[in-house]
């Protein structure tokens, strides 16, 4: 992180913790509502320490996700965390490559805590609802961002 104080002040304003992942990633579970029991799959730069830190807070089901390549994989995760993406470009990738992964009903939380301003974030939710994924229309005003894959209209019944 920047020691810039304009950018720690604004890190600050947006609940944006400074002392590494695990309270990212505690809010990032808590917003997806998920337990030790989910199908948690980590994609991003930081997947390998939020992977590590899901072991140890009890998360046996978790794996690394690069990207949906085979049909097997295809709607097996309730929970899908983007973590350490320093571009709205690689947020987008990653979110893009792996939304498959995720089952109907399942959370995508993209930490976005490295974009400071709301446009980027804003650009981010739309392009997660251009995936066919649902973000509440404030999501960009969160360090974190929800999304969730709708329920086909079978599964709603």
């Amino acid at each position: 992180m920047s020691s810039h104080p304009f950018r720690q002040a604004a890190r600050l304003l947006l609940g944006v913790p400074t002392d590494g992942i695990h309270h990212t990633l505690g809010r990032m579970l808590a917003l997806a509502q998920a337990t030790p029991l989910c199908f948690v799959a980590v994609t991003g730069p930081d997947a390998g320490e939020a992977m590590s830190v899901l072991w140890r807070r009890g998360y046996d089901r978790v794996e690394a996700a690069r990207r949906a390549t085979c049909r097997a994989a295809d709607e097996q995760s309730d929970v899908l965390l983007v973590v350490g993406c320093s571009t709205i470009a690689d947020a987008r990738a990653a979110a893009a490559s792996t939304a498959a992964m995720l089952r109907p009903g399942g959370a995508m939380v993209i930490d976005a805590g490295a974009f400071l301003d709301q446009e980027p974030r804003r650009a981010l939710c739309e392009d997660l609802r251009a995936l066919g994924l649902e973000v509440e229309p404030q999501a960009h005003l969160s360090a974190e961002l929800l999304a969730t894959r709708p329920l086909s209209k079978r599964e709603a019944a």
